[in-house]
């Protein structure tokens, strides 16, 4: 198996104009149980790359890899945004990451053998599941993550490179997304929503609540749980009983 620095180049090149955004959090350590094989998906519903067209697959678990490298055969640039820590037990953790990991790791295999130029525009990749499951539960190791508008490109970016339309692929539009995306519209950048099922169609993202507020960021991460790497993941702490009789929190 490739160690993680290898693996992690493999989908964030350095000549790639979109790498300054890919995560390294997925590559922190390997899978503890390798992928044997990865089938990479038939998208019939782009015929080629678009280099005016942006991709961003917000797909739950491993999927999102998968059809990652789909877009890649056809000359996309996959961008993990993958943010939330593969935590020491696959049980313990709240959002489960284990099969992206190995999906990573495998489809590093495949991803080599395609000749992706490094100015293709980019498919950024998402867990459409970051942000489910109950929280701060104790003894659980809370990796829920979410997106903030610094985590992609500004709209003044996009535009610099002939970005001009967005493609969500996912059955909705979720709310941290809808920050970003909204900043990107009122850029004249359109949007547009494909949930696998229907015809692909252009979207009017609403604004959310607190959009561009200061409190915003700061109200998300109160929430979740951050990583002394970068991304979000950490074990909340048990509720113990003390020799006073009351209760205290303690990592058990």
């Amino acid at each position: 198996m490739k160690d993680n620095l290898e693996t992690y180049k493999i989908w964030a090149p350095d000549h790639a104009v979109w790498t300054q955004w890919a995560k390294p959090v997925l590559f922190m350590r390997p899978p503890v149980h390798e992928r044997k094989e990865l089938i990479v998906p038939t998208i019939d519903w782009i015929p080629r790359a678009d280099y005016h067209t942006m991709i961003i697959a917000d797909l739950p678990g491993e999927k999102g890899v998968e059809e990652g490298l789909a877009f890649a055969r056809l000359g996309y640039r996959p961008v993990p945004l993958y943010n939330g820590v593969y935590g020491a037990r696959a049980s313990s953790m709240i959002v489960p990451v284990e099969d992206i990991v190995a999906a990573l790791y495998k489809g590093a295999d495949v991803l080599r053998a395609y000749n992706i130029r490094s100015d293709a525009p980019p498919v950024f990749l998402l867990d459409s599941n970051r942000m489910k499951g109950a929280g701060k539960t104790p003894g659980k190791y809370d990796n829920r993550w979410c997106v903030f508008p610094q985590d992609m490109p500004s709209a003044s970016f996009l535009l610099k490179e002939q970005i001009q339309n967005i493609i969500v692929y996912s059955d909705e539009i979720q709310n941290d997304l809808s920050h970003i995306l909204r900043r990107y519209q009122e850029q004249g950048i359109k949007i547009h929503l494909y949930n696998g099922k229907e015809s692909l169609k252009e979207v009017a993202v609403v604004k959310p609540s607190h959009f561009k507020s200061l409190s915003y960021r700061f109200q998300v991460i109160m929430g979740l749980v951050r990583n002394a790497s970068g991304g979000f993941g950490g074990k909340v702490p048990e509720a113990t009983q003390s020799g006073s009789g009351g209760r205290r929190f303690g990592m058990g």
